[in-house]
């Protein structure tokens, strides 16, 4: 088994500002990863980075391969992102939009299985603009499924969406990282998840391996369950969080 991810000396950022600093992670194929830390710390701009969509310095490697000696649609082979809830400004159907995803494939794959497997066939001929909001979630993570890349990027997918909804693309997504992917060049890989999350329950769910981030720059990397995570989540986010979430979960005793 292969690094999915490897980074050494990451600096990226913005014009002539960076907001990462000198990050060192490999994530090895098969791994799930929550990148944790407080607003403005570098989380997104660490999965821009990945994906060539910012400025950055130090090596980068995609499953072995520097991405700059890639081509887009290589790159969109490798790894795949799924936003915060987005609106799709096109009058295009369910099926449509799902089938988008799957221009980095040159076999251009049937997105049937995605659509099934999504609980979206029944809706395939609708236009997505008449869809709820966490139905239309549920239409770009199997538009991003479609993409058919062993690596998936997360940022805050959860966002706006009610706990229904939550948990269905939650289990989807824990689901597609249990199984593995061809890639377009015929090599078979371990799925990797790889999201930003700042609900810490949900981070601690959706991983096995957590990246605190402070100020752009790595405060811990471990495996989610050896964190120390009152000490290391104050030392974060300069509060007693683990106080916090322990308040909360009292509400419901």
């Amino acid at each position: 088994m292969g690094n999915a991810i490897d980074l050494k000396k990451l600096c990226a950022g913005y014009d002539n500002r960076d907001v990462l600093h000198d990050i060192d992670l490999i994530i090895p194929e098969g791994s799930k990863v929550a990148l944790v830390g407080p607003n403005g710390c570098g989380k997104t701009t660490l999965l821009r980075a990945l994906i060539g969509a910012v400025r950055s310095t130090g090596s980068i490697k995609i499953a072995g391969k520097d991405p700059g000696s890639l081509s887009r649609r290589q790159i969109a082979g490798c790894i795949s992102l799924l936003s915060q809830y987005q609106e799709n400004s096109f009058e295009y159907t369910v099926k449509e939009t799902v089938e988008l995803g799957s221009y980095a494939r040159s076999d251009n794959p049937s997105v049937d299985d995605i659509l099934e497997k999504t609980r979206l066939t029944d809706l395939a001929d609708t236009p997505v603009s008449t869809l709820s909001g966490g139905q239309k979630q549920r239409v770009f993570l199997a538009r991003t499924l479609a993409q058919r890349a062993p690596i998936m990027l997360l940022d805050e997918p959860m966002n706006h969406l009610d706990i229904k909804y939550i948990k269905e693309i939650s289990d989807l997504l824990l689901e597609w990282s249990e199984g593995t992917t061809v890639t377009p060049d015929g090599v078979t890989m371990k799925n990797t998840l790889i999201g930003v999350w700042h609900d810490i329950s949900m981070a601690r769910i959706m991983s096995d391996m957590v990246v605190f981030l402070k100020e752009g720059k790595q405060v811990l990397t471990a495996a989610t369950k050896d964190v120390d995570y009152k000490t290391v989540l104050e030392e974060v986010y300069d509060m007693d969080v683990y106080s916090h979430m322990q308040g909360m979960s009292d509400l419901w005793r």
